[in-house]
């Protein structure tokens, strides 16, 4: 049984944002983090990849299935934010669940430590809300994590500066989750 499925934003062929400090996407990127955060905790994460050359919905729901079918006990979706070059912050999205509200409550504020930036909190969407889908297809609580902005310099130096720090913060995050449950 995988007790956290790790869900790569994106895929292969739309593969998300891009970091203007050294044009790596949030496909790579963010494989990287969930390589990372798995190796912490062997045997507690399974990571997950959206199939490319499917509509966006199709992609998210197929994904979601399969780790639901795995009976994942959560889902953490890896990306990090585009915008101006003067965005700066770190959010975690949630659908709103007890659970989701649970974990975002975990993984938030370690993700802020570990990264120094800015709290631009924890976000309830909606099914239909932008990145929504992900957060209400599977069974399990699900929470989507944006800690940096890609497209601000200072952003991109501090998620590099304290990648380590940042997979550790996420994986005692998941690791208090599922002691609570």
């Amino acid at each position: 049984m995988t007790k956290i499925a790790l869900v790569i934003g994106h895929n292969v062929r739309s593969q998300g944002a891009v970091r203007v400090t050294d044009q790596r996407t949030e496909y790579d990127w963010c494989a990287d983090l969930a390589a990372a955060i798995r190796d912490s905790g062997p045997g507690i994460y399974e990571i997950f990849r959206r199939p490319a050359g499917r509509p966006y919905s199709a992609e998210i729901r197929e994904t979601y299935s399969a780790l639901s079918a795995k009976g994942a006990l959560a889902s953490v979706e890896l990306h990090f934010n585009g915008g101006p070059a003067n965005a700066t912050g770190t959010e975690t999205l949630t659908s709103g669940s007890v659970g989701s509200r649970r974990l975002a409550g975990l993984i938030q504020p370690a993700m802020v430590q570990a990264l120094g930036l800015r709290d631009r909190g924890i976000i309830a969407r909606s099914k239909n809300d932008r990145g929504g889908l992900s957060l209400h297809a599977g069974r399990p609580p699900a929470v989507l994590l944006e800690p940096y902005f890609g497209s601000n310099p200072g952003d991109c130096d501090a998620a590099t500066r304290n990648f380590s720090a940042l997979a550790r913060a996420i994986h005692g995050a998941c690791l208090a989750y599922l002691k609570g449950l």
